[in-house]
């Protein structure tokens, strides 16, 4: 059961001509994620945004163009999640196709180098003489690294798709959609993204001098799309319609088996149906493996397996990456009971009163701190930060945040009204990381806890589901469960659809000790549906229904070559 409030989206102000050819409910479904016009619902990659759209890219190709004419040694510096590792494989596998045979990259050590281009990271790469560094999905806060190599002579193009602080780094470019204000477009990019973009601007200027030949043909990039909708999926960027775009493509060819075998051993590592692969497996069964190298081990792993071009090796590298992330979850589990034990004091009340949360135990595990303010978040409907002791003494922290209240933001006032408590930080809107000194934990909780209470609206800590509405029974079918799915990709800030209504209950079973398998029939219908409700916890289990009240998405159930109708039931109401 659930005290949450039920939310149905708005399509009040939508702008979306009402058709004889659209469905009422797809016109719902689609109005209500703005959606302005069904051409954003064809995701034929020639209406994706254009390169001229980009800042500075045309200054970063040209210079990047330079340095492979003349042959010069171009290292790639990503970072330690699942989009700094395919915006890494993607950029040196485009650079192999374009004719470029003197690339290298390096991944930071969470551990050593901490986020970023760091100095201790700057100081790596200096010892592997690079002319050009092309940072991905990182360096727009990487000041002093940055300097470091501007000192040795080397050029910098940052891509980055981070806020940057109230000034920028003195990097040789900068492509970067959200380091000036003015900008519309290609904000929602996933760093990833920003690494195609410039990819596809440097074929652009190597054609336009002559590059291309019979011995060094012009390469289809579209082959690098696969990693674009990994990587942006993972990062939870917002999927507007060019990212849609971008990640419809990449799963189409996922799909069709046009993919790195490093992809297709981490689906088979996770028993998905490559044919049918989804947007939401991605999300919870792909992108984990490649992370949770980066949060334990060396995301050198993930980008190695990306990269990897023989089944053999790939498969190796998947399974390690596979056996990672049991390790990982293992962790996480025993951080987010701690966490609970530590937030079981307080009473109904008292967590009413409590507009932020943060916790910290010097055991935790630093890679895992973001995982468990997630789930934190998620329970309590409060901004969270999770701290852990880091290996220099400090103590780092990732949060985690509600909508309506930007994280990064309500950081950044902190700094500026106790400058110097925190160290350094940076983010998103809903996700951002930062270091203390451990003398500091006490002070700075008090004071974000009073910044939130000061800035935020009471209305963000209150526990919502949104979705769509009630659906008529003439809906519960395979056929509109595919026309739907083909309004898709879903993901963040394009949600999958989703339904509440009650149901009466003709049988219910447990599997595997924690779901609930259930066969149910839609009011004033003789019609029966499958549904399951997973990880339910005991009182859920061993309840009697005779009826049900859920809030459900329709999903495809793929089972030994058959495909049926399921509900996933979401929350029990």
């Amino acid at each position: 059961m659930t005290d949450k409030q039920i939310i149905v989206r708005s399509v009040s102000d939508s702008s979306l001509p009402r058709t004889q050819d659209l469905d009422p409910l797809f016109w719902r479904i689609l109005a209500a994620r703005g959606v302005k016009s069904e051409v954003e619902t064809r995701y034929a990659i020639k209406n994706m945004l254009d390169i001229d759209h980009i800042r500075h890219l045309q200054l970063a190709a040209d210079l990047l163009a330079e340095h492979i004419i003349d042959n010069k040694r171009v290292l790639i510096f990503g970072d330690y999640d699942a989009d700094g590792a395919t915006s890494t494989a993607l950029c040196v596998r485009a650079l192999a196709l374009l004719g470029h045979k003197n690339t290298d990259y390096l991944m930071p050590d969470r551990f050593v180098d901490g986020y970023g281009l760091s100095i201790s990271a700057a100081q790596r790469i200096i010892q592997q003489t690079p002319h050009c560094v092309i940072t991905v999905d990182n360096g727009i806060a990487s000041f002093d690294g940055i300097d470091l190599l501007r000192g040795h002579g080397i050029d910098i193009i940052v891509t980055d798709h981070h806020l940057p602080a109230s000034k920028l780094p003195n990097a040789s470019v900068i492509v970067n959609q959200n380091a000036w204000d003015d900008e519309t477009q290609g904000k929602n990019l996933a760093g990833v993204g920003v690494a195609f973009y410039l990819m596809l601007a440097l074929r652009k200027t190597l054609r336009a001098r002559d590059w291309f030949n019979d011995a060094r043909p012009e390469p289809n990039l579209a082959v690098c799309l696969d990693l674009v909708a990994i990587g942006t999926l993972a990062d939870l960027v917002p999927l507007d319609y060019n990212n849609r775009i971008l990640v419809n493509e990449g799963l189409r060819r996922i799909r069709a088996g046009y993919c790195g075998q490093g992809i297709k051993a981490l689906i088979e590592l996770s028993k998905k149906i490559p044919s049918s692969l989804t947007s939401t497996d991605i999300g919870f069964s792909i992108a984990p493996k490649i992370n949770a190298a980066g949060r334990l081990d060396d995301i050198t792993v993930g980008v190695r397996c990306l990269l990897a071009d023989n089944r053999e090796r790939a498969y190796s590298l998947a399974d390690k990456l596979n056996n990672i992330n049991l390790l990982r979850k293992n962790i996480q589990q025993q951080m987010s009971i701690e966490a609970e034990q530590q937030l079981d004091s307080l009473d109904d009340q008292g967590m009413q009163s409590k507009h932020a949360i943060v916790l910290y135990q010097a055991h935790w595990h630093e890679g895992i701190v973001g995982i468990v303010a997630a789930r934190i978040r998620e329970k309590y409907h409060r901004p969270g930060i999770v701290f852990a002791k880091s290996e220099d003494g400090y103590l780092k922290g990732s949060g985690r945040s509600v909508p309506g209240i930007h994280l990064r933001d309500m950081l950044d006032t902190v700094d500026k009204r106790y400058p110097g408590m925190i160290l350094k930080f940076g983010g998103h809107a809903m996700a951002a990381g930062l270091s203390l000194e451990q003398s500091s934990l006490e002070q700075f909780t008090e004071r974000f806890t009073q910044v939130i209470s000061d800035m935020a609206d009471p209305g963000c800590f209150s526990a919502t589901i949104e979705c769509d509405g009630s659906l008529d029974n003439a809906y519960f079918n395979l056929e509109f469960a595919r026309a739907l799915q083909n309004l898709a990709p879903w993901g963040q800030r394009f949600p999958t659809p989703s339904f509440v209504g009650e149901f009466d209950v003709i049988n219910q079973r447990v599997l595997a000790d924690k779901h609930l398998k259930l066969v149910l029939s839609p009011p004033q219908s003789k019609e029966s549906l499958d549904a399951i409700a997973f990880f339910q916890p005991d009182s859920v289990l061993n309840a009697g229904y005779s009826k049900i009240q859920i809030h459900f998405e329709l999903n495809l159930n793929q089972f030994r070559g058959l495909e049926s109708l399921q509900l996933l039931i979401r929350d029990i109401l």
